[in-house]
């Protein structure tokens, strides 16, 4: 491997091992003239970058015309020898990202506790002077949920990820241990295998998954990682708390929960029938019966106190009698095995009621009809008591410190996820609300969709009645922009059976998602006209709460950037204004996607980037299927991701982050508001209104390719149309493609330069950077998507599209060098991302190898628009290779 400039020692030491050892894969199983013409490529892609300018334009010239002659049978190994490289090189950035952590919670870093990490907001809570009791009852009262959904350009197989986490566990083990001579080179041998096993895996799907497969997929992380750190999370609190305080927190409560939309989502997917969605609710209910199984099983090896040496309650020896009355088959079987050993005795009954439920969940979903065993757990109260039973009488016998801490992990769990591992969701567009509830009034018969609503319904009310409201109760309406929707939608469950005639409210709770521009500036006049409903408000008052979900997606493809982030910033303070002025409790529902121009960027620095108020103790957000690897992947990284997450929550419900001063907001946001209006005019003069914007998009993306890739079970678009119809994310994901990401920026320097050219219009813009988090986090975010975009070859795309849309290519050119003289202005520094040193390096360690993609993508479109054959695979290999070199598709 060739030096890696700028890079951590330990980084760069982990990069160039699994270079080398890929390296060797490929001569064995190649050939060395493979390995060369790969090495030259390389060479060259990193030639283009350094040096003088002459010398980075030839290397540039060089490499084109080498891809340009290369026959598609060499092409096909070389991409997939990047395309691998990336996989490994995001591997050791994931261990690094876990060794940093390790060497924080050590002492290391001059004894500093790592940003964002539980342990320093305590410390900061503490230093603020906020006292302990009002940390407690926060932490009592937070919610925050996590709804996991499938991503439609997720283009990793589950078959490829499950080889690089054996390499992950590979590089933990080498690091960590103090290995004997032999044992490295076990343990290097055993690297070299799994790569040349990866390398002899297809990495392209044969087919396109199922919505099943989805499910699979995404439950994989909750029963694999998730479940456990979820268990852990209270200790975890209690660890940081204790450390800061210096007294025990005493909450033994979780206050995350994991939903999810895979399965549920029927917007724009017409593969989430109603009989797949009361498959998937099922699915979940028995993966987390038998998860449960295990961890009862795995509980019996360490509850083995003896009567004669541990004292038994009462409490526990009438439940014994009780299970052994109801359980008479299990007492038979195991009262022998079990003599003297009452806590092992109960788990073995606590077994039979959850194999009993389980058994019946898997008759139902094999068409059987037989009622539920009176035995079984009808819910996870059920169980709960049984826990709590075990618990009381650990105490009791002075066991603390033999099983008591397993005990309360598990009851943990089964607060925080029940029976069914993750609630799911159902998502419907607000027109087949709005259809459906006409029907059911006497109207004309429901559209299909309508008619797919009320169905799906019906399956939420039966699962409901089988399982609890707890697996299914939330129904978001897309594209809702008045109250008539969400009343529609009220209607429906209301009619189907989803009502709690007690309480006077339906048993779902209906989730307006407001994703346009002038859906967001309504949603306060439809969230008043919804309170002032009689029955609606009295459901709500029943519920406890009114959610309404934000889309940072489709406004963004709408208005761009800057408008977008102004709309959800005024969206958010006018909603939580009008919720708190009606006494009712909002819970904002943000729709992030994982790349800037859909919402996203870093987590705790998003939470704190929001209006005050709108937090309040309650935070819920979408996690998409492409960033579920590199945050809950491995259990490390799923604890920093979640900590990430609390710390920002607790930091701003207890309004301890730093905040602009109230009297320099309300100029802040009226030169935010001008900036958003200036973007919005540019961004939409482009888009939507040059008539050669969109020949010039197909062209110079390859956002048709896109469509035809079997990596998600939902299309491209929500209907058939044009760019009205496409949606956000392969939007996105075409623009990342192509190197430009122009949702990103478009329209940011047009409006700095406008807004900072007046006179002290600079020296605002530099102090809102200074003093105002939203402002520092829409600019910091533009600035990594400026770092990561690479105009030269985007040139290379353009020049696929007809010359009559050449000019438009030099606006946008012309765009990208505004946006970036202008964010250094504003930021003060000489270079974009200066102040983010591991930012610059992981995007300086990955273009050498992104860059032959993308040349080679070029010249593979341009192939295929010719009429030539068998271009399809390799172009494939291109869209994968350069998802995972960018570390994210849409």
């Amino acid at each position: 491997m060739p030096s890696i400039r700028h890079v951590d020692p330990q980084l760069r030491r982990d990069v160039r091992l699994l270079g080398r050892l890929l390296g060797e894969v490929l001569i064995e199983q190649e050939g060395q003239a493979l390995f060369d013409l790969e090495e030259r490529v390389r060479r060259l892609a990193i030639q283009r970058r350094r040096g003088p300018k002459l010398e980075r334009r030839a290397a540039a010239s060089e490499l084109a015309a080498l891809l340009r002659e290369m026959p598609l049978e060499r092409a096909e190994p070389v991409l997939r020898a990047f395309s691998t490289y990336f996989r490994l090189a995001n591997l050791a950035e994931q261990h690094h990202r876990i060794r940093r952590t390790r060497e924080h919670a050590s002492g290391g870093f001059q004894g500093q506790f790592q940003r964002g990490s539980l342990d320093a907001v305590m410390q900061s809570l503490r230093q603020a002077g906020i006292p302990a009791s009002r940390v407690r009852e926060m932490i009592v009262s937070m919610r925050v949920t996590l709804t996991l959904t499938a991503h439609p350009t997720q283009a990793a197989r589950r078959t490829v990820l499950q080889k690089v986490y054996r390499l992950a566990r590979l590089l933990e083990e080498r690091d960590r241990g103090h290995l004997t001579p032999r044992e490295r080179a076990d343990t290097l041998a055993s690297m070299r295998e799994e790569i040349t096993a990866l390398w002899q895996t297809d990495e392209l799907r044969r087919e396109r998954p199922t919505v099943g497969d989805e499910v699979k997929n995404v439950l994989w992380y909750v029963e694999e990682v998730l479940a456990e750190q979820l268990a852990l999370m209270p200790e975890t609190l209690d660890w940081a708390f204790e450390r800061a305080y210096g007294e025990p927190l005493g909450v033994l409560a979780t206050p995350v929960r994991l939903h999810s939309w895979v399965g549920g989502d029927m917007d724009g997917n017409p593969l989430v029938t109603p009989e797949v969605l009361a498959d998937t609710l099922r699915a979940h209910r028995a993966r987390g019966l038998r998860a449960l199984l295990g961890e009862v099983y795995r509980l019996g090896w360490v509850l083995t106190q003896a009567e004669p040496h541990a004292f038994v309650s009462k409490e526990l020896r009438a439940s014994l009698e009780k299970d052994a009355t109801d359980l008479p088959e299990v007492m038979a079987r195991y009262g022998s095995r079990t003599t003297g050993e009452p806590w092992r005795r109960k788990l073995r009954f606590m077994e039979a009621r959850l194999q009993a439920a389980l058994e019946y969940v898997e008759g139902r979903r094999a068409g059987r009809t037989e009622p539920l065993a009176p035995s079984a757990y009808r819910s996870p109260m059920e169980m709960l008591r049984d826990l709590e039973i075990l618990e009381r009488s650990l105490v009791d016998a002075k066991s603390r410190h033999a099983g008591l801490r397993q005990v309360r992990r598990l009851i943990a769990r089964v607060r925080v996820m029940g029976f069914h591992l993750a609630e799911l969701e159902a998502r419907a567009p607000a027109e087949d609300a709005r259809s459906a509830a006409a029907s059911l009034e006497g109207g004309p018969a429901p559209t299909e969709g309508g008619a797919r609503l009320l169905a799906v319904l019906q399956r939420v009310r039966e699962a409901q009645a089988e399982s609890g409201e707890g697996c299914c109760r939330t129904l978001i309406l897309s594209m809702a922009s008045t109250a008539e929707d969400v009343l529609a939608a009220f209607t429906c469950a209301r009619k189907s059976g989803l009502w709690d005639e007690a309480r006077g409210c339906a048993t779902v709770d209906v989730v307006p998602l407001f994703e346009q521009l002038g859906a967001l500036d309504d949603g306060p006049r439809v969230l008043r006209e919804l309170f002032a409903h009689p029955e609606y408000r009295k459901h709500l008052q029943a519920r406890g709460v009114q959610e309404v979900m934000v889309g940072y997606s489709d406004s963004g493809k709408e208005v761009g950037l800057l408008a977008a982030s102004a709309a959800l910033y005024r969206a958010q303070t006018a909603l939580t204004r009008v919720a708190h002025e009606a006494g009712v409790q909002l819970r904002l529902f943000h729709g992030r996607g994982e790349t800037v121009a859909r919402g996203g960027g870093p987590a705790h620095e998003a939470i704190l980037a929001l209006p005050p108020g709108s937090v309040a103790g309650s935070y819920k957000a979408t996690e998409q299927g492409e960033a579920l690897d590199h945050k809950y992947a491995r259990p490390e990284l799923a604890r920093r991701t979640l900590e990430l997450v609390l710390s920002g929550v607790l930091l701003h419900s207890l309004d301890a982050q730093p905040r602009v001063a109230a009297e320099e907001e309300t100029p802040f946001r009226a030169a935010f508001d001008e900036l958003a209006e200036l973007g919005r005019k540019a961004y939409r003069g482009l888009v939507w209104e040059d008539p050669n914007f969109v020949p010039f998009f197909q062209a110079a993306t390859p956002i048709e390719e896109i469509a035809a890739l079997p990596i998600g079970s939902r299309p491209s678009k929500r209907a058939a149309g044009g760019l009205e119809s496409l949606r956000a994310i392969p939007w996105v994901f075409a623009w990342t493609q192509n190197r430009a990401i122009l949702p990103g920026w478009f329209g940011v320097g047009t409006a700095l330069e406008e807004y900072g050219s007046r006179p002290e219009g600079l020296a605002q813009l530099k102090r809102m950077y200074r003093q105002w988090p939203f402002f520092r986090t829409v600019i910091d975010n533009v600035a990594m998507v400026l770092a990561k975009s690479d105009m030269a070859i985007a040139s290379r795309y353009a020049a696929l599209a007809p010359d009559s849309t050449r000019p438009l290519w030099e606006r946008i050119r012309a765009e990208y060098s505004r946006t970036r003289r202008w964010v250094k202005r504003v930021t003060g520094e000489a270079r974009i991302l200066e102040s983010n040193r591991q930012l610059r390096e992981s995007i300086s360690l990955r273009n050498p190898y992104v860059d032959p993609m993308s040349f080679l993508q070029v010249e593979l479109l341009r192939r295929k628009r010719a009429g030539a054959a068998n271009i399809d695979r390799p172009l494939l290999l291109t869209l994968a290779g350069i998802a995972a070199g960018m570390r994210n598709t849409g």
